[in-house]
């Protein structure tokens, strides 16, 4: 049973003394995190003893841990005792004990196996943190959520915390509308003027924050996040869209159709999603991601959804463009399903099928700052309508990110040929995808494709074997989704609603990462190069926990999380204390004493400057 966290956290602190051995990362021989030369006992300033530090046996200290390093093995925290992470990435087997680990500012933890949910306590102090989980799934991580805390209150699903897909996995952080991972800069290198860019927002024109319509050099972007820049404030233009996927962005220069021409802004989450989705609201196949043909869908702890904007009417007004910019776990929005179709379809509705008019209703899109995926359409008319479709685009300078394509082998007569070779279609499947890409050089998702309504089940299934493979090993095909033909040949569910063979198949074939780099500068359909990243690690162990660099200089404070008073613990004679709040913006000056109210706050996190030594708390 989960021990009453506020106890806990209490008795941690109030026991904590200077006779207690306290380790500090130091890093002077390597990463790896069981190594004792690679850490400072602060009560003497030497390493550890040899075994103090073990996988999968108990550690009996308080950590504080910074820098990149990797726990090969389980590390297992005794009871009360603290990992604290700041300024840096711990990837490790697994996290167990009846201990806590805060997650600081910048501070990733990456957990390779499954994580049991009942000891340990996870602590996120600083929005700009996350925990990834590479084998619980989002729903399981949903289940837990007594297990974390946020700014020292429990966590609760999107009102202060965000559980976003990871392969398969789940990446749990923060949800701080006020966060703003997106920093502009008026010079090169990240040199004079700046301003920040928060999470979710619009931003155009003269509401840019600090009169930086027009004005940005230069740019970082946090990991974990997509930022889109464009040079009109409707969001057409020259434009960008930047993706710190699991690294740090940071553009010293940016092009020079960019410099001081940025109009538009919008920054949203990043979500980690495999190739493998459905055509469909279809739940059971193993995927995460999924889309319907409409705008209408909602994410859910398992799967994103990808919004559609299937004709003109869902893209016409502005109110079309605020359900978009709605859906919290989305990145990408698609475009129009088969308005080549004159007939049947978006095209048979106002004129869709008219190149011109749907361009006028697409354009309409880039106010989302999503990805844009094109228009879908049959399967020939990628090379006629949609190239027609493209050009117009690339005149008007409105953004391209990825080509849509629907494929069901319609050009080797299936009418006359149900018992066809699979090997066949499966050629004509990958010549034709090699085809798109040559013609546009732009990524490719698949969004309805079958070997045909009048195959049989055999081909579709041998048809399958084949393509699946070849789509997850093609790096230009990000997203695809197999759509059963609608005459019940090739479903993946019986009429007693369990899998077919076709159903199997798909279920149980295990998809890779839709876009695994660990950053992107995307290219599209205006603008082929792709920036350099110039972010380099980087890690010095004094620049984090500064509170405790020296013993002369060592201080705490308990009980943290905190409600009415707080107590610093310190061998010095304190002379001035300035509570700030988490900006830094100063409260009030405090009289020297080692017992400080803080009933008065609100909760939040909170700093204190006692004799220039920042140490961050948090109010409960």
């Amino acid at each position: 049973m989960k021990k009453k966290v506020c106890l806990s956290i209490l008795l941690l602190f109030i026991s904590f003394n200077f006779s207690a051995q306290d380790l500090k990362w130091i890093g002077t021989e390597n990463n790896d995190f069981f190594n004792e030369n690679n850490w400072q006992d602060l009560s003497n300033g030497l390493p550890p003893e040899a075994n103090t530090l073990n996988p999968g046996q108990e550690i009996i200290y308080n950590l504080y841990l910074t820098c990149n390093t990797i726990a090969e093995g389980i590390i297992i925290l005794a009871d009360e005792k603290h990992l604290f992470l700041e300024n840096g990435e711990l990837i490790t087997n697994k996290i167990l004990g009846l201990g806590n680990v805060s997650l600081n500012e910048n501070a990733h933890i990456i957990v390779e196996e499954s994580l049991e949910f009942n000891e340990t306590t996870f602590y996120f102090i600083s929005s700009n943190s996350s925990l990834t989980l590479k084998n619980n799934s989002p729903t399981n991580s949903y289940e837990n959520l007594e297990y974390f805390y946020v700014s020292g209150n429990s966590a609760i699903l999107n009102d202060n915390i965000k559980i976003d897909n990871y392969y398969g996995g789940a990446l749990i952080r923060p949800l701080d509308f006020s966060l703003a991972p997106l920093q502009l800069f008026s010079g090169d290198y990240l040199t004079g003027n700046s301003t920040n860019i928060n999470l979710f927002e619009v931003f155009s024109g003269d509401n840019i924050p600090n009169n930086f319509n027009n004005l940005t050099n230069s740019l970082t972007l946090e990991r974990g996040y997509m930022a889109t820049l464009a040079t009109n404030d409707d969001g057409t233009g020259k434009s960008k869209v930047f993706i710190a996927s699991e690294r740090k962005i940071i553009i010293n220069a940016l092009p020079t159709y960019l410099k001081n021409n940025i109009s538009f802004i919008r920054v949203i989450p990043w979500n980690w999603v495999n190739k493998k989705g459905t055509a469909g609201d279809i739940t059971y196949m193993n995927n995460d991601w999924f889309y319907r043909w409409s705008n209408t869908g909602e994410s859910d702890l398992k799967r994103e959804y990808a919004p559609m904007v299937w004709g003109r009417g869902a893209a016409d007004e502005q109110e079309d463009i605020d359900i978009l910019t709605s859906k919290i776990k989305s990145t990408h929005v698609l475009a129009f399903n088969e308005p080549d179709n004159c007939n049947d379809q978006s095209g048979q509705y106002g004129n869709m099928c008219v190149v011109d008019t749907a361009f006028t209703f697409y354009k309409n899109l880039t106010k989302t700052g999503m990805r844009l995926v094109s228009p879908a359409c049959r399967q020939d008319q990628v090379f006629s309508w949609l190239n027609e479709f493209n050009q117009i685009t690339q005149e008007e300078e409105v953004r391209i990110d990825v080509i849509a394509v629907h494929w069901y082998d319609w050009n080797s007569n299936p009418q006359q040929n149900p018992n066809a070779n699979p090997q066949d279609v499966f050629y004509r499947f990958s010549n034709y995808l090699e085809s798109v890409y040559d013609l546009y050089g732009l990524p490719i998702w698949i969004t309805e494709f079958n070997a045909n309504r009048y195959r049989n089940e055999w081909v579709h299934r041998q048809f399958l074997e084949l393509a699946l493979p070849y789509l997850e090993n093609l790096n230009y095909v990000e997203r695809y989704s197999f759509f059963p033909p609608v005459t019940g040949v090739a479903d993946f569910f019986d009429e007693n609603n369990n899998l077919t063979w076709i159903g199997e198949l798909y279920h149980d074939f295990q998809s890779s990462p839709s876009l695994p780099n660990e950053s992107y500068t995307m290219t599209n359909n205006i603008s082929d190069v792709e920036l350099e990243n110039n972010y380099e690690y980087d890690c010095d162990p004094d620049l984090s926990f500064l509170s405790v660099n020296d013993l002369n200089s060592y201080s705490f404070i308990y009980p943290n999380p905190g409600e009415n008073y707080i107590h610093i613990n310190s061998n010095k004679l304190i002379n001035q204390i300035l509570l700030l709040d988490s900006q830094g913006k100063l409260i009030k000056s405090i009289e020297a004493t080692k017992k400080i109210d803080i009933s008065f706050l609100e909760n939040g996190i909170y700093l204190l400057n006692v004799d220039g030594n920042i140490i961050k708390f948090i109010k409960k």
